[in-house]
């Protein structure tokens, strides 16, 4: 594993909780070997290393430092190469510019023959057609769930479940902090008011530009468009306009209009290429994204033969983007087990 906040103690909760589910219904035994952060250390072992004794280390002591043998200062692409795993899971926090080193992360792990699980869109909104080739040349599996709307099935959905529909544009609220603040702003806060209690509330970053300023949201929209419609893109192509502009005033007066304000990222094939777009708009009762309010999320898949199907999450917590990789390892096992990718 190679990031362990929130999500990935989240996932070593989950491989806990069920264990015994696990081993009765997929007579599945998952043993992790390495955990790699940034700044709490790191532990590389040869066998299976104690997740209960490792959360709650890390929770007394706030590093992993000292937590015995399996203590290391490896780099995580050393650890990589050095760990005999089967699968990494790399939940590295999101780098706007460019992706990286998640994207060097996921090569390194390819090269040794390991199947790899993302939540971070980095790679897919920079790199996915790169990354996807690389996987079926070297026979291995590249799963990323998590990286848009938490665990909600998006991309397994229209994997599984859409198969001969094209899909003709994407469209929907993708960036929980925004929206939260643009709800808040419509009881009569201000931007800043609204922001403070996201932080306070824990979703909100110290710094939310990457969420106000739409390039969260555009870093989702293109990694959607890159695995659902075949696009090239970058978060850079996103015409972007987040919701730094908006105020007390324009959120009154589309309420008073009876309209509200959403800032609603967007996906539209033209002749020569897939038009990107993020922005804040106006939108009325009929809109299935009116009642997507607080750190909800919603996504319209619009297609050929099932029409517009929009996906609604409400209120995600943490165990939904665990669940996200979760689930993947259990799409990456029934694959090996029937010989398909």
């Amino acid at each position: 594993m190679i990031g362990f906040g929130s999500v990935g103690q989240g996932f070593a909760k989950l491989l806990l909780s069920k264990r015994d589910w696990l081993l009765r219904v997929k007579g599945l035994d998952v043993e992790v070997l390495g955990i790699a952060t940034k700044s709490h250390g790191s532990l590389l072992s040869t066998k299976a290393l104690d997740l209960d004794h490792v959360l709650k280390h890390l929770k007394d002591h706030n590093t992993l430092v000292g937590y015995g043998p399996e203590s290391t200062d490896l780099t995580p692409t050393k650890m990589i190469n050095a760990c005999d795993a089967d699968l990494m899971v790399e939940l590295t926090t999101l780098a706007i510019d460019s992706g990286q080193p998640a994207i060097d992360h996921i090569k390194a792990a390819f090269d040794m023959g390991m199947d790899v699980i993302t939540a971070n869109k980095g790679p897919i909104a920079y790199a996915y057609k790169d990354l996807r080739n690389s996987a079926r040349s070297r026979g291995v599996h590249l799963r990323f769930e998590g990286t848009v709307m938490d665990g909600t099935p998006v991309f397994s959905l229209v994997e599984k479940t859409l198969q001969g529909c094209t899909i003709t544009g994407l469209e929907g609220i993708l960036n929980s902090t925004s929206n939260f603040v643009l709800t808040e702003m419509s009881e009569g806060k201000t931007m800043q008011q609204a922001i403070k209690k996201a932080q306070a509330r824990g979703f909100a970053e110290a710094d939310p530009s990457l969420d106000i300023d739409g390039w969260d949201a555009a870093a989702k929209i293109a990694a959607l468009a890159n695995v659902i419609m075949d696009a090239d893109s970058t978060p850079k192509d996103v015409e972007r306009e987040g919701i730094r502009e908006v105020s007390r005033d324009d959120v009154k007066r589309a309420t008073s209009e009876g309209r509200r304000i959403k800032m609603i990222a967007s996906a539209s094939p033209t002749a020569d290429k897939i038009r990107l777009s993020v922005r804040p708009e106006l939108i009325g009762p009929e809109s299935p994204y009116w009642s997507v309010e607080g750190t909800s999320s919603a996504l319209t898949i619009k297609t050929d033969l099932m029409g517009n199907i929009t996906i609604v999450e409400s209120d995600p917590q943490v165990t939904q983007t665990a669940y996200a990789v979760f689930s993947d390892m259990l799409l990456i096992v029934e694959s090996i087990r029937s010989g398909t990718l």
